[in-house]
Order: C-alpha cells, then structure tokens, then sequence
C-alpha cells in the first residue's frame, strides 16, 4: 500500500506502508482516505528521488500539477502565500517509510475533503487518443470486451502481462479515423485484485482505470495505476460522454489498416482448409463439458463426471484452420484458425472427426470476431484466431 501525500509546502512525498493481505484492500483505502488530510509520524527517509530516476512517480505528479489552491512559501511567514500561477513542476520527491512494523498514518475519515486535492480527471478513450505527448496520466470508464494472456502460462502470475480490449460510447459512436476498440496492456507492476480478475472471466465489465499512462499511441496500466468497479465519488468527469453502452458492441472491420495484437471483425469466402489441424470433439449439453467418458453400463453413451448423468444429445464441436477470401483486404491471404462449428454445423463433419471439404469450400462466414496473431507483407498474410467476446 502506497500513499502519494502532498503538503501545504507543494511538496510531495510517496509513503511507502505494509503490505497488504489482499489487493482488494486498496479499493476501501482509495474509500476511506483519498483526499483526506493525515498525520505521520515516525516516518523514515527510503530515498530522495528526482524526475530522472522515478519517471513512473512524477508522470503521476505532474497530472496533480499546479496546486489548486496557492502554497506556502519556505522561509516566509505562514501568512505569505505564493500564486500557484507559472509555478516550476517539483524536480524531487522523497520516498518515506515507516521506521518501525507499525503505521504511523493518522486520517480524519471524518474530515472534509481537502482543498488541495485533485480528483482524477475522467475522460472519454477518444478524447485520450486525441492527446499529444508521452507518459500522461489518465483516468477513464470503459467496457473490458475481452482478455488475453500477453505472456505463456508457464510465467509466474505476478511476471505476466495482460491485454485488456476495451471500448465506450465514444469510440462506439463515431464513423470515421478512430478505432472502435483499443488495447490496454496491464503490465506485471500494476497489482489487480481478485475481485476484477473474477469479474473479468466471468464477463464483460465496465471497469474504472485510474491513473493509466498513455503515450506513443498506446494505454499502459503501471504501477501506481488502479483499477476499481466502482467508480471513485470524488473523480469528475471532464466533459466526457460516460453513457453506458446501449446497442450491441461493434468492432473495426478488417482492412489494411488492421495491426497485429488487436480484435477486429472480419467476412469472407472459404478458399481452403488446412485439413492436417481440423478435429471435433463431444460435450455436455447441459453444463459445457468437454471432457466426457465412455458410460460404464454402456460403452456406447457417453457420461458426464459434472452432470453425474448419461449424455443422450452431446453437442458436436469442431475446429477448423480455413483460408478466406476477403473484400476487405483482398491483396493478403486470410488464415483464420479455431473456427468453431457454428460457422460449419453439419453431421457429417463431425462424425469419427472426419467431414467433407468441399462442403467448407465456397461458404460464405461472417461476421467473425477475430484476435489478429500476426500481419506481414513479404509474404502478404494476416493470421487470426476467432474469439468469443466477454
């Protein structure tokens, strides 16, 4: 747990305080103690850090930057207070701990929210694409789409980098020039809690990002970036439409503009299959299961372990690697991989996991959601993967 504390001097300080037990921890301390004014005592100096080394730190102090309210000046009566007009940004700032196991951090909870604090700013994701400049700090409400693994399963949780796709009304309701979806990147250094992953497997959730950077056209989630379910009372939204979304979700058509690490959606013509990759596979219609047995008292039903019960009408899945013609990007050979078996449904595909080609060749599929794995030019080749949104 990490404050960031600002006195009436303009000086600001991160106090570094014990561990927590649980990153859903910071949510009630967000609650509890953002804005309020405290006391600490027994704090120790860890280190006197400047813009240099601590880039991270002061993106996040400059977004605080000027004082809302004029400051006191060192050495002058407490009387004398200077404009915070043309003020210079702090070019240094301590990092204190505690010097014993104990906290030392008396807050008001009762208190009134201090006049030197300052909310995040809220804004629209097409408003923050529009900003010029690297390592801005920004705060927005959007719609998590979908999720994926940046990182191999073998890394260890806490190494591993996430990309969130996400979008909001902004980006839903304009035509042209800006993308319907970006990707946020949550690196390893920014701490979720379980309550978000929970939320995020099981759905689609409009999450609240704070203190995200943004820079060199992409949103990086670092340390020092928070993410709520729960919007913050105190943030204030700077102008931005914050309406929920309405219609159903749309995600930007395939076309040459399309780059790797991104979702998009896509029609086309089957054109081949790789047949060497294709495979079917049963599983419960009740309960999804895909790991279904032979039944003991009839080796030719199948029996669910999570039912307890024989499956009569198992639903047939099937994956296929196919080869598009697209409209949309007609120069670039379109290699789609685990497309399921809504596109293709048909028996006698799915029998002793063998089917027909020449029934695939020539149909007509869309609209796919697809997660793009590669764009190349030399040769002209763009590589999907269907994906099933949150």
């Amino acid at each position: 747990l990490c404050l960031l504390v600002q006195d009436a001097y303009g000086m600001f300080s991160e106090v570094q305080l014990q561990s927590l037990s649980s990153a859903d921890d910071i949510e009630q301390y967000c609650r509890r103690w953002e804005g309020k004014f405290c006391c600490l005592a027994g704090m120790k100096i860890l280190q006197r850090t400047t813009r240099g080394r601590a880039l991270g730190l002061f993106s996040l102090i400059d977004s605080l930057w000027p004082p809302v309210v004029p400051v006191k000046v060192p050495g002058q009566s407490q009387d004398s207070e200077m404009m915070t007009a043309n003020l210079p940004p702090p070019s240094f700032s301590y990092i204190l701990t505690i010097q014993s196991g104990e906290v030392h951090v008396e807050v008001d909870e009762e208190e009134q929210i201090s006049n030197l604090y300052q909310p995040p700013a809220v804004h629209g994701l097409k408003d923050i694409l529009r900003i010029d400049g690297c390592n801005e700090r920004c705060s927005f409400w959007a719609q998590v789409l979908y999720l994926r693994l940046k990182t191999k399963h073998n890394v260890p949780i806490d190494q591993r980098e996430i990309l969130l796709f996400v979008t909001d009304s902004t980006l839903q309701n304009v035509v042209h020039m800006i993308p319907k979806v970006v990707a946020v990147s949550v690196t390893a250094s920014c701490v979720l809690s379980t309550e978000i992953i929970e939320a995020l497997n099981a759905a689609s959730r409009l999450v609240f990002f704070k203190d995200a950077l943004w820079g060199n056209g992409r949103i990086i989630c670092v340390e020092r970036t928070v993410l709520l379910l729960q919007k913050p009372l105190l943030c204030s939204a700077a102008g931005a439409d914050l309406s929920e979304l309405t219609g159903p979700v749309r995600l930007d058509d395939l076309d040459s503009t399309t780059q790797a690490n991104s979702i998009c959606a896509l029609r086309g013509t089957v054109v081949g299959v790789n047949e060497g990759t294709a495979f079917s596979w049963p599983i419960c219609n009740r309960c999804g299961n895909g790991k279904l047995e032979l039944c003991p008292q009839d080796r030719e039903l199948l029996y669910c372990k999570q039912c307890s019960e024989v499956v009569i009408t198992p639903v047939l899945k099937m994956q296929l690697e196919v080869f598009l013609s697209c409209p949309s990007r007609s120069q670039s050979t379109v290699k789609v991989k685990n497309v399921q078996d809504c596109l293709f449904y048909s028996p006698c595909f799915l029998f002793l996991q063998t089917y027909e080609v020449q029934s695939v060749l020539g149909k007509e599929v869309g609209l796919l959601n697809c997660y793009v794995h590669s764009v190349t030019s030399h040769p002209n080749c763009v590589v999907l993967e269907e994906i099933t949104l949150l």
